[in-house]
């Protein structure tokens, strides 16, 4: 792979060295690359306060995918510079765009009144919703620090080797393509498509703050699960409910409460592009209910431009964060498609023959094309997921939000149910139950259903992973619980206002105090309850999947420390023969070399697979010497037989784990007992 002669910021981790509040500042910078640049392209396009804020971190999403994919192509070095030029140029398009329009809008009479009076409001509409984002970030946050434990810790687990990798991978050559991060374990072609828009932002902020590797996947993680996935669930609401401030409130708690998601991707996996995905989802949800008339306020055609903008800028973003958000887009937003559909059915019933044609015509078009979609935006054939459970008991682990054998969360669960009995009762509502119903019936039937062609068709997009599945579930559990919510205060407020008349004149006059006074204490009921709800044993029991310690399942703390040393011994051009399976891989992540096999399903090859298989038992014959020039492999990186899984294929290292003494094979770092460096000095150099 081609590398870059910039020099790179540490990425090693130290063992535990940092505290949160040391770092803060990485996680700031985070934030600054997922919201600022989108939100820099929302204001260019006119949209303002809690708007733009929402709409800013999928904006800023499809910024740093398309112009990656550009940048690759064109040879062009992936930077944070690469970035701010991009958004830059993204942003002057969207102005241009909208100061045409504004133009004409002017000459048609704009009502230019009405956005003034607005702007004068513009402030006090965005208190409740940040209050809302600011209690779901400080629960989310405090969760995940508890699971990470030390800011420098990774998910030892399976998929985060080449999350790992990858990450090194943009940093060291500059190439943040979509196209081309799958070349990382030598893919080529469409299977070296992967989605990148979450590690070119692990990436761009090693460069800003020269973090540790482990806290700038984690800082990620943090502002895509505290900030961007609350953030855009509130968004969706208020979209669908208007500006209540008990449903507001209500939903950023919410977001925080439930296992399936934020939670339960970082843990399983871990799916770190899905979290990235799933958390912008509501916001490219919100769009089309917008575009669809079944927002709370209606669009005049100015502004249909704009947010026919910002669907397509949504597209580009959930498609470069994870190819599977746009048919989970499609199935999802189904139920408004078809009631925007029987809405214009309604509205051309009196309209001549060649325009229901057309309008009928253009309707199967794009049935046709959602269809085709929905067929071919989908990974190769996967089914090594079989059925978990019974149908009757998947449907109840999604009613009780409590997939995958899950504590039940009773109090989300109550509040979700009757909120959609109370959204049932408005027809141009029932969509959100609708959707919900179709989120159940996946998880249903990818948790109970044998392999087969209908599971295959529903769910194949998502590998047939119920997990995957699962993390649909608080999309619409969190809209429909918040309304929920409100539907309680409506209970509740005849009997208020009943103790309020009451109290003493003096007292009872004030019920805009008392009304406040409710609400606070209705949020401060559902805040506590959320918190020390099932989300808590949930990351307790998920602690172990990110500590350092003796029993770590990818690394130990002396493989750590062998890491630390790796690059001041083996040269920028060397490579080191690894068994992927027992983390010596992530050689490559921690210190910069680079590694003979850097992810655990290798594409075959006859010098590697000799030099993996023989190398340490057969010792250094002329074929083993002729194989170690040809890939460049002067080291050996030895981290024994304690494998990440028990799998098959770890037959295939034997030449590189618990490698014995050999002549021409020095021993020239260790660490413990079983974290060994070699290098080979005996095949005539």
């Amino acid at each position: 792979m081609p590398r870059r002669d910039a020099a790179l910021p540490c990425c090693t981790q130290s063992g535990g060295s940092l505290s949160w509040l040391s770092a803060f500042p990485v996680l700031i910078t985070t934030a600054g690359l997922v919201f600022l640049p989108g939100y820099v392209v929302a204001l260019s396009l006119r949209f303002r306060g809690f708007t733009a804020l929402a709409l800013a971190p999928v904006f800023s999403t499809a910024v740093s995918g398309t112009f990656a994919v550009l940048a690759g192509a064109s040879g062009i070095t992936w930077t944070p510079l690469t970035y701010a030029a991009g958004a830059l140029i993204t942003a002057i398009a969207g102005l241009g765009v909208t100061v045409l329009v504004s133009r004409r809008t002017r000459k048609a009479g704009s009502p230019a009144a009405r956005q003034a009076s607005e702007h004068t409001t513009a402030i006090l509409r965005i208190l409740v919703p940040l209050a809302a984002a600011g209690m779901a970030a400080a629960m989310i946050f405090r969760r995940l620090t508890q699971l990470i434990g030390q800011p420098e810790n990774f998910a030892q687990v399976f998929d985060n080797i080449f999350h790992l990798n990858a990450i090194r991978y943009i940093v060291e050559t500059g190439n943040a393509s979509s196209l081309t991060l799958g070349s990382l374990q030598e893919l080529t072609g469409m299977q070296a498509v992967y989605p990148a828009a979450w590690h070119t932002y692990a990436s761009m902020t090693m460069q800003l703050t020269s973090a540790p590797l482990g806290l700038a996947e984690n800082s990620v993680n943090i502002v895509v699960a505290a900030l961007v996935w609350p953030i855009a669930s509130i968004f969706l609401v208020r979209r669908i409910f208007g500006r209540n401030p008990v449903i507001t409130l209500a939903a950023g708690i919410v977001s925080a409460a439930q296992i399936a998601f934020p939670y339960l991707l970082l843990v399983w996996g871990p799916l770190f592009p899905n979290t990235l995905s799933v958390s912008m989802l509501p916001a490219a949800i919100a769009v089309i209910v917008m575009l669809t008339g079944a927002g709370r306020r209606k669009l005049d055609d100015a502004e249909k431009l704009r947010w026919w903008i910002a669907l397509l800028l949504s597209l580009a973003g959930l498609i470069t964060a994870h190819m599977s958000a746009i048919n989970a887009l499609i199935i999802f937003v189904l139920p408004l498609l078809i009631m925007a559909f029987v809405r214009g059915i309604k509205s051309r019933s009196g309209a001549p023959a060649g325009r229901k044609a057309f309008f009928f015509g253009g309707a199967a078009v794009f049935a046709a094309v959602l269809f085709i979609l929905w067929l071919k935006l989908r990974p190769a054939f996967y089914d090594f997921w079989g059925p978990t459970t019974t149908a009757g008991r998947a449907v109840g682990e999604a009613l009780t939000n409590g997939p995958m054998g899950n504590e039940a969360n009773w109090l989300v669960s109550a509040l979700a149910i009757l909120g959609a009995v109370t959204v049932w009762r408005t027809p141009s509502l029932r969509w959100l139950v609708c959707s919900y119903a179709i989120a159940i019936t996946l998880y249903v039937v990818d948790a109970s259903r044998d392999r087969g062609f209908i599971r295959n068709f529903l769910t194949g997009t998502w590998y047939q992973d119920t997990y995957r599945l699962a993390a649909f579930l608080p999309l619409f559990a969190t809209p429909l619980a918040a309304a929920g919510v409100w539907a309680v205060g409506q209970f509740l407020l005849p009997h208020i206002r009943r103790l309020c008349d009451a109290l003493p004149s003096r007292l009872a006059g004030r019920r805009g105090a008392w009304s406040a006074a409710g609400t606070a204490a209705l949020t401060a009921v559902l805040a506590v309850s959320a918190y020390f709800g099932p989300t808590q044993e949930y990351i307790q029991r998920g602690m172990p999947l990110y500590a350092l310690n003796t029993g770590s399942a990818v690394l130990t703390p002396e493989e750590f420390q062998l890491l630390d040393e790796v690059d001041d011994i083996v040269p920028e051009d060397a490579v080191i023969a690894v068994n992927p399976w027992n983390g010596s891989s992530l050689a490559y992540a921690f210190s910069g070399r680079h590694v003979l096999t850097p992810h655990l399903f290798a594409i075959p090859d006859k010098e590697r697979d000799l030099l993996s298989r023989s190398l340490g038992t057969e010792g250094l014959t002329p074929e083993v010497c002729r194989a170690a020039e040809l890939e460049n492999v002067e080291y050996v990186l030895d981290f024994g037989d304690r494998y990440l899984v028990p799998d098959p294929s770890t037959v295939n290292y034997l030449g590189v784990t618990n490698v014995a003494p050999l002549p021409g094979l020095e021993l020239v770092a260790s660490a413990g007992e079983n974290a060994r460096l070699f290098e080979i000095t005996g095949c005539g150099g």
